[in-house]
């Protein structure tokens, strides 16, 4: 089979191998930013041409919540803190429904482990999130986004995901 193949990694060890072995290289930094711009790096440096590939080749993930306004695109992350905050404190439970953002909500998003995990979320309008995911192709370097929108309704979901991919054709990236 001729099925390209990737490394994903949310560590600098997948960056060694993805390096080492000359293949794309993916890192999950829409819930593992921690190590993302370290790892880059290392891909970056360490690259050993393959057949597959002559140069590196990166994708990073990010958290896209794209709606009409800032306000109504931050309500619908909201369903994503709780989902993280039931991952964090082991209490999981199916995704719910999106609610106003409250003082609560927004404390606890500064949380250092609830931050570092959404770090990468661009939630806001278009002009908003253009910008954002604007400031982190130059930051990254990447060379393609893998957009992760985890929302509770799937019409908010699609409507996000055509936005971005709106932003992405202006942007004139993948």
């Amino acid at each position: 089979m001729d099925v390209p193949l990737y490394i994903l990694g949310s560590s600098t060890d997948s960056a060694h191998v993805a390096a080492r072995k000359g293949l794309p290289y993916a890192f999950a930094s829409h819930f593992a930013s921690t190590h993302l711009l370290n790892a880059l790096k290392i891909y970056k440096q360490e690259f050993q041409p393959s057949a597959m590939l002559p140069q590196p080749y990166a994708m990073a993930g990010i958290n896209v919540f794209i709606a009409d306004t800032d306000e109504e695109a931050e309500k619908l992350f909201t369903s994503m803190i709780r989902m993280f905050v039931g991952v964090l404190t082991g209490a999981r439970q199916p995704m719910q429904p999106p609610t106003y953002m409250t003082p609560d909500l927004k404390e606890v998003l500064q949380h250092p482990s609830l931050h570092a995990m959404l770090r990468y979320s661009f939630v806001g309008s278009k002009s908003t999130v253009k910008e954002k995911v604007k400031d982190f192709l130059l930051l990254t370097g990447v060379d393609e986004l893998i957009a992760v929108s985890a929302m509770y309704n799937i019409h908010d979901r699609l409507k996000s995901v055509r936005i971005f991919a709106e932003i992405m054709n202006e942007l004139n990236i993948e």
